[in-house]
């Protein structure tokens, strides 16, 4: 989990984390489970905190394998996560488990560069973007992921959805949040890797904040 405050008169608190399917405790130090996650997440909530996450959630755990990643449903909702983006390992048991646990869950999820062609909407029944007001000030969200993992997916096939690369659909939903919805900061939630969260970096000044999933790994950097 990372905590990010954007600065000026009123603070906002950003807490994010990703790739989380595991809910028990380990049996040793560090050992976590989702009460004691929860319990942290929750010390740090505040009416101008956001609780954000970046994708992969209903699997791959040995608990997944029989709930098709149902244990995780109570555990985001409790989080209270403010917003979220897809990750790889959210379509392992298909576009149709996961539209149903989407639907149980409390809050918006995104995926704003790949559709599906059949219904002409962001795959798996997710958002475009999502708009939250914290302290006075306006957050666009948008959730963005990389090729190569989606031409992975087993339970897709590749014709059935239209992929935009994640620069050129980042620069125009990032200057249409600004420009029409006139927020005061652009984040782009990822499920991708570092290089490619670098790359949208470097090529996306309309965004203020990366906050990616996929990597293992535990990064900041600023421009």
């Amino acid at each position: 989990m990372s905590s990010v405050s954007t600065s000026g008169p009123c603070k906002v608190r950003i807490l994010h984390f990703n790739d989380v399917y595991n809910v028990e405790p380990r049996t040793t130090e560090p050992c976590g489970g989702a009460s004691r996650f929860k319990t942290a997440i929750l010390s740090l909530v505040d009416s101008n905190t956001m609780v954000l996450f970046s994708g992969d959630c209903v699997a791959p755990s040995i608990m997944s394998t029989f709930t098709k990643g149902e244990q995780m449903i109570p555990v985001l909702n409790e989080c209270r996560v403010d917003c979220a983006v897809l990750g790889n390992h959210d379509f392992d048991f298909g576009v149709d488990n996961l539209e149903a646990f989407i639907k149980r869950t409390t809050f918006p999820w995104l995926m704003s560069n790949v559709t599906d062609v059949e219904t002409g909407k962001p795959l798996g029944g997710a958002q475009i973007t999502h708009i939250i007001e914290k302290a006075g000030k306006k957050f666009g969200l948008i959730g963005l992921v990389e090729e190569e993992w989606l031409a992975t997916l087993s339970t897709i096939d590749r014709e059935d959805v239209i992929y935009v690369d994640y620069v050129s659909e980042g620069q125009k939903l990032a200057k249409y949040l600004k420009e029409e919805e006139k927020v005061d900061y652009v984040i782009a939630l990822t499920h991708m890797r570092f290089p490619n969260d670098s790359r949208l970096a470097a090529n996306v000044n309309d965004i203020d904040i990366i906050l990616g999933g996929h990597d293992h790994v535990f990064d900041i950097r600023s421009n």
